[in-house]
């Protein structure tokens, strides 16, 4: 052990652990002065002193309590000088309460004035780093610690694109950091920047959106903004931008609809995005060189750099944002974001960190950060400051980019308060706002009753889950050690049962207990980013059957996620049938495991079509649209058919308008079902689509082909 090693460390507000590391100094001889930055000398005493092995542990007891913003320089007499740490200082027990500020933070900017304001209670000096636009050099400006931590300087003039950074001062270790609370930045996050939000003039469009009164009604798509812009046979200028998904007028080899118009031909209520705000392990300034879906947050109020036409415009990426909201919004489609608020990129090289150490990321009680998201640094939303930037990120995107939902990424992370607050900003600005999220329970310390998981689901009844259960039951589970196993719909009759508790929205009392209050929480889905695809999984699970049963297998799912009871959910491409070349996690492969093939679907536009027409069969009938359990009890009856065939028969005697009787016949077998009809019935889908409008003719007996959901009915009478 080399001499001249030891910490000093903050373990109360009047106790200091100064620990020395050597095997030939001698402490008794050595005498111990700590100094205020002014030179000041502190008083104290020596409370104890502990030899072990090479290492000497001597305890401190200050007669005047350690105050933040100071910075104390610790000498051993002849051994050394070291910085006071005081990291420790967030786990003291009145810190939330003595630290949390309730005043705006960031740049606040008007014409006149920017005020810049960062909460930093362990710091002992903060220092603005800044350049004007048009400046040839930084200039810097102490700030002045205000109550509660914080620590603010004003510039006065218009500020506007002014660039700047924070120097912070931590247990005599300086870092430059950017603005947790910066609403616009540089190429990769490297500087902050001050904005005129005012500026940016792009219309809403929040009266071109149709009537939505509950979550049942929406049918929501998937998608990223590289993936569905980036396949090079189309004629997108943008490729992989805000700005190239809402180009109108694009076309794959000059024939078929790419971009903006096929999303919006789809009929879907919501387009989920992947994550678009700041994330790290995209270079902005070289886009194609690496691809990553986003899940590696680095700012929250900021968009992502990669996805503006200029990533070194503080405006062009703000703007290019709200325009894609705003065009959307104009076609009737809502606009949800996949939010990532449980985790970082990485905790040593964050912000976060840097602006206060040992307080963002939760931990265990031996003091490891805990990685229940697998990313080693769990969030914690449940200290005050974490919450306060988590609810107010939220918020923000909902007023500054008009938003109409998120879906949060490992939700089940999160603790529920954080969620409820959300939920109350937000739908305070949107009563229409939708919300859910990965319900999943997840090893992390806070406790399990009080995180935002899908046992807890009950406390949060205006939240969604994604049900994993509907997910298994209809396709078999998703994960490489269990692809050959296969759910109700690739042929596994024995799940016939628990396929019924999934159909009626998992709130029916069957099967199983029910998982949710409402079918309002029940996100029903057997495809998204996460995991392999179905057309992926059958060649495996299901790989003794040619392409062509495949892709009925698949119009069967996607019939059954639409018609079910809950929210229906796709990826996108599953429309189609689109593959990923077997990869089951594809968040940073290649844009051409990714991206969208629009060749492909114009190859199988047939299965387009039929997309379509099943959006527009759920849009017109109201009835499947019902959430509550008791309700959902009424309104169906299930009749098991042979060879694991099944009849969900609607109760006629309530509302089914535009018709009078529903049917719902399901074959997963090889060999075709027949059903004597108890009254005549007409075709309302089949594999041709929603054809109920153009047929009169009506049947009495039912032939059900192999691999296939029909649906037969009688429309009321013309008044």
């Amino acid at each position: 052990m080399a001499i001249g090693q030891f910490s000093a460390h903050l373990m109360s507000p009047t106790t200091i652990r100064v620990v020395l590391y050597s095997d030939q100094y001698h402490y008794e001889n050595a005498a111990i002065t700590i100094y205020r930055t002014n030179d000041e000398l502190v008083s104290f005493k020596i409370k104890s002193t502990v030899k072990q092995y090479k290492v000497t542990i001597v305890k401190l007891e200050l007669k005047k309590a350690f105050e933040l913003g100071e910075c104390y320089l610790i000498n051993i007499q002849n051994y050394g000088q070291a910085y006071l740490n005081v990291n420790h200082a967030t786990t003291f027990a009145n810190f939330d309460r003595d630290f949390y500020y309730e005043g705006e933070l960031g740049a606040l900017y008007t014409r006149e004035k920017t005020t810049f304001r960062l909460w930093a209670p362990l710091a002992s000096q903060v220092i603005l780093k800044y350049k004007p636009e048009g400046g040839t050099s930084f200039l810097l400006r102490p700030m002045t610690r205000i109550e509660n931590g914080a620590y603010e300087v004003t510039l006065d003039g218009n500020q506007d694109k002014t660039k700047y950074i924070y120097v912070v001062l931590n247990s005599g270790i300086a870092s430059e950091v950017t603005d947790p609370y910066a609403k616009a930045s540089s190429a990769n996050g490297l500087f902050s920047y001050v904005i005129n939000l005012s500026k940016i003039k792009v219309a809403d469009n929040r009266d071109k959106l149709p009537l939505f009164t509950q979550p049942t009604e929406a049918i929501i798509y998937e998608t990223s903004i590289r993936d569905q812009t980036n396949d090079e046979r189309t004629d997108i200028v943008h490729k992989g931008t805000f700005y190239g998904f809402l180009e109108k007028g694009r076309k794959v080899k000059g024939l078929y609809p790419a971009g903006f118009d096929y999303i919006t031909a789809l009929g879907v209520t919501h387009l989920q995005l992947l994550p678009v705000t700041d994330f790290k392990t995209v270079d902005e300034n070289d886009r194609w060189r690496l691809y990553n879906w986003g899940y590696d947050p680095q700012q929250y109020f900021v968009p992502e750099g990669s996805y503006a036409r200029d990533a070194d415009d503080p405006y062009n990426r703000v703007e290019d944002m709200m325009l894609l909201v705003s065009k959307l919004h104009e076609k009737g489609i809502r606009v949800i974001l996949d939010v990532v608020y449980n985790h970082v990129y990485e905790h040593e090289t964050s912000v976060f960190e840097k602006v206060v150490p040992n307080y963002y990321f939760r931990k265990h009680e031996d003091g490891t950060i805990s990685s229940g998201s697998g990313c080693g640094n769990d969030f914690a939303t449940e200290r005050p400051m974490v919450r306060r930037l988590v609810v107010e990120a939220a918020t923000y995107l909902v007023e500054q980019f008009n938003i109409d939902g998120y879906r949060f990424d490992l939700m089940g992370l999160i603790d529920i308060e954080t969620i409820k607050q959300i939920e109350k900003n937000v739908k305070a600005l949107k009563p229409d706002f939708l919300m859910y999220g990965e319900g999943w329970e997840m090893n992390t310390p806070y406790p399990n009753k009080l995180l935002a998981h899908h046992s807890n689901a009950r406390v949060m009844p205006g939240v969604g889950f994604f049900n994993d259960s509907f997910r298994d039951i209809l396709k078999g589970p998703g994960f490489a050690e269990h692809l050959h196993e296969k759910g109700y719909v690739l042929g596994a009759k024995n799940y016939r049962d628990g396929f019924c508790f999934a159909y009626g929205g998992s709130v029916l009392n069957t099967t199983f207990a029910p998982r949710f209050k409402s079918a309002n929480q029940s996100l029903n889905y057997v495809e998204c980013h996460d995991n392999g695809v179905l057309v992926d999984k059958m060649a495996v699970s299901n790989k003794d059957e040619p392409v062509d049963v495949h892709l009925k297998r698949l119009m069967s799912l996607n019939t059954l996620v639409m018609l079910a009871f809950g929210i229906p959910f796709f990826h996108r491409g599953q429309e189609f049938g689109l593959s990923k070349f077997g990869d089951l996690n594809s968040y940073k492969s290649s844009d051409r495991v990714n991206q969208f093939a629009y060749t492909l679907a114009y190859k199988r536009q047939e299965f387009v079509e039929y997309f379509k027409e099943i959006v527009l069969l759920r849009k017109e009938c109201k009835f499947l649209h019902t959430s509550e359990p008791q309700a959902i009890k009424d309104l169906i009856t299930f009749h098991k058919l042979s060879n694991g065939g099944l009849h969900i028969e609607y109760n006629p005697e309530k509302d089914l308008a535009p018709f009078k009787t529903f049917n719902v016949f399901i074959n997963v077998h090889s060999k075709p079902l027949f059903v004597k009809l108890a009254a005549p019935q007409k075709v309302i889908l089949n594999s041709f689509g929603y054809i109920a409008a153009r047929s009169e003719e009506t049947i009495e007996q039912a032939m059900i082909p192999p691999y296939s959901v029909i649906v037969l009915g009688t429309r009321l009478k013309e008044e």
